[in-house]
């Protein structure tokens, strides 16, 4: 004889099995979830050593940037030759003499600043103006570049009619060097992250 076969028994039987089933999925997945890393380890160990450390941003106006500037230019000026950089609202200034026949005739040199990638400052040529004397950039980078006792991270490009300032190159005794972020000056914001050499 065969039994008759009721829906009541197959319902519970499938019922069960998808019970189990979901559990099953949850306890995998719980497991799974687990026994993964957020982030590899190895991957923050390389970034950590393969770079310096960031100590803190400095945040400056024009007038501080101003009064920094001329305080570090001190041990670069010489009998012969003194100089200075400003930052004004519209550009950066460098201030010198230029010497033609044997007279000195004031210097300005007018830049558009650009930061770069690297934190590096580009400094382009907008204009010059040596007295009532129309000289060509090229020469007047020359000069400055010959003349003037400049920082090392300064590199300076008559051809191109810029200035670098190469600011994750400065040397100093503490090991410290800056990386521009922003230097907006018709906002006056100024500012750079620290960074401690390792």
């Amino acid at each position: 004889m065969k039994q008759k076969k009721t829906g009541k028994h197959n319902l519970w039987k499938w019922g069960f099995l998808t019970l189990l089933a979901f559990n099953i999925a949850f306890v995998g997945i719980l497991a799974l979830r687990l026994g993964t890393f957020r982030e590899p380890s190895s991957h923050i160990s390389q970034t950590v050593s393969q770079e310096d450390v960031k100590i803190g941003t400095f945040k400056s106006s024009r007038d501080q940037l101003n009064d920094t500037v001329q305080a570090y230019l001190k041990q670069y000026q010489t009998k012969t030759y003194s100089y200075s950089f400003k930052a004004t609202s519209k550009n950066v200034m460098f201030e010198g003499t230029y010497t033609v026949l044997g007279y000195k005739d004031p210097l300005y040199v007018y830049f558009t600043p650009v930061v770069l990638g690297d934190g590096s400052i580009q400094l382009n040529v907008d204009s010059v103006s040596a007295g009532t004397l129309s000289l060509p950039v090229s020469e007047v980078l020359k000069f400055i570049d010959a003349n003037y006792k400049l920082p090392k991270f300064v590199e300076v490009d008559s051809k191109k009619g810029t200035l670098i300032l190469n600011l994750p190159k400065m040397d100093n005794k503490v090991g410290l060097y800056a990386k521009a972020t922003d230097f907006d000056l018709v906002n006056d914001k100024i500012s750079f992250d620290v960074y401690k050499k390792k």
